[in-house]
């Protein structure tokens, strides 16, 4: 049976072409008017017999547009990445779009054009989902569509290195990671050069359920840490893994490192945990043990907060501790921290640690900081040739709160402080330095403390300051 609105294409066509001939502009006059737009653009039945097998897509019809000459066709187009785009051309007020994805929605909308290229302005847009084009009638309605698969596979668990004698590659093995379906690949990432990147892997599975990879193209004798995420054919990724450490093999092994190269890597960062006692609001305050190194000189601190598919990297530390803001409040994030040496060498991940972020503030109005205030303060410097770190403790030893503060000394010497420092506005003219409350931190309890610090250098020697004062009073 016709479909109202959809005439056969030779109809069209001819009906056209008589039109062109019979309103052709005279010789030299270059036609430059375009189309109108089209009629009505609607999700029409079938123009199939029943029990037809056309795949999956939508039916669409829509009014015939008018033109001074003659409309020779039209243009269907289809939105993609906010960008409408031609995927097809006829003659006809009707069209048929298969090979589309069953249940996922495609907006439409259709251009007249005429024999001069003409393109006349888009019809009203329509959103349809694709179905299946068997052209049944209403009385006797096509399968049921396939649910869409939505669910990722689970998260590849107990990561750890895998030995391979292969020079500049690095062995890894988890175990297998699961799905609703069928978990379909892994996908592997290296810590380069300041950033995770997914690196080539040859993935194996293995008859007792492990996964071995073997990464390669990397810096023979040079740690990396590494995550793996799983996939499955619809496209969803699992949770990362944890982070695990492996060194890219140097083939053939040499029977000891050459003289004055270090290749033993700091301690495994343990204990790690949340401080109590500060307030962070969308945020979280860590520490963890110190680990020791075998240079002698203590190794730094990279702290990762695990994101949906992989880890963020929060920052390196001097000393084993961290602030992390930014966060939502009251939502759990979790972390790992790995120290790293001065030779580059980096420690196996501590375990993972899951925190709650504080809950969020709003800021007040920032009153005058408190001048009947008593204090004390740490000041304790990690020093190295040319360069050092301080973690700076406050201490409200009184017994009213202080709220807003300003924190002032002395350097003794040469040392010069690297902004911006954290957890306070740090200023220095000449030697004489102050650090001044942030909004989320001004209000120290009594007997509560807030930890703040920076980064200096110096020349010469790096002694301590000798005097500090709160809010102009000396602290002790």
């Amino acid at each position: 049976m016709p479909v109202k609105g959809l005439r056969p294409a030779a109809a069209i066509l001819g009906a056209g072409l008589a039109l062109a001939a019979s309103a052709a502009p005279a010789v030299g006059t270059a036609d430059t008017t375009p189309p109108s737009v089209p009629g009505t653009l609607f999700h029409c039945p079938l123009p199939a017999a029943p029990g037809s097998g056309l795949g999956i897509g939508v039916s669409l019809c829509w009014g015939a547009a008018t033109d001074d000459v003659g409309v020779t066709g039209y243009d269907v187009q289809v939105k993609q990445d906010g960008v409408f785009s031609a995927i097809r051309t006829t003659t006809g007020t009707g069209s048929i779009v298969s090979g589309l994805t069953l249940g996922q929605s495609y907006t439409f909308r259709i251009v007249a054009r005429d024999a001069a290229g003409n393109a006349g302005p888009p019809s009203n847009e329509l959103t349809a989902s694709a179905n299946y084009l068997s052209g049944m009638p209403p009385s006797s309605p096509p399968p049921s569509p396939t649910p869409i698969d939505r669910t990722p596979p689970t998260r590849p668990e107990g990561p750890g290195p895998y030995s391979v004698f292969v020079n500049g590659a690095a062995g890894l093995t988890w175990t297998r990671s699961t799905d609703n379906v069928a978990v379909s690949g892994y996908e592997v990432y290296a810590w380069i050069d300041g950033a995770f990147s997914r690196v080539p892997a040859q993935v194996s599975a293995q008859t007792d359920d492990k996964v071995l990879a073997i990464v390669g193209d990397l810096t023979p004798g040079r740690d990396y840490l590494f995550y793996v995420v799983a996939k499955d054919a619809a496209g969803n990724l699992s949770a990362p893994s944890d982070m695990v450490r492996q060194r890219a093999m140097v083939e053939p092994p040499t029977a000891s490192p050459s003289p004055g190269t270090d290749t033993t890597p700091p301690g495994t960062p343990t204990g790690l945990a949340t401080v109590s006692g500060m307030s962070v609001p969308g945020g979280v305050f860590l520490s963890w043990n110190t680990v020791s190194d075998d240079s002698g000189v203590p190794p730094r601190y990279d702290l990762f907060r695990r994101t949906d598919h992989g880890y963020a990297y929060e920052g390196e530390n001097a000393t084993p501790r961290d602030i992390v803001t930014g966060l939502e409040g009251g939502q759990s994030y979790t972390f790992q921290v790995v120290a790293r040496d001065a030779a580059g060498n980096l420690s196996i991940p501590s375990a993972p640690y899951t925190a709650v972020a504080q809950p969020g503030g709003t800021s007040s109005p920032s009153p005058s900081p408190s001048s009947d205030t008593e204090c004390r303060v740490t000041y304790a410097p990690t020093t190295w040739d040319g360069g050092f770190t301080v973690a700076v403790t406050i201490t409200n030893t009184g017994t009213t709160a202080v709220n807003g503060w300003t924190l002032k000394f002395a350097f003794p010497g040469t040392q010069k402080i690297n902004p911006p420092g954290w957890s306070a506005t740090w200023t220095q003219t000449g030697t004489d330095v102050t650090a001044t409350n942030l909004d989320w931190n001004r209000t120290i309890k009594a007997g509560q403390s807030v930890y703040i610090g920076f980064n200096g250098s110096y020349t010469g020697a790096n002694p301590k300051p000798t005097a500090f004062t709160l809010n102009g009073t000396t602290c002790s």
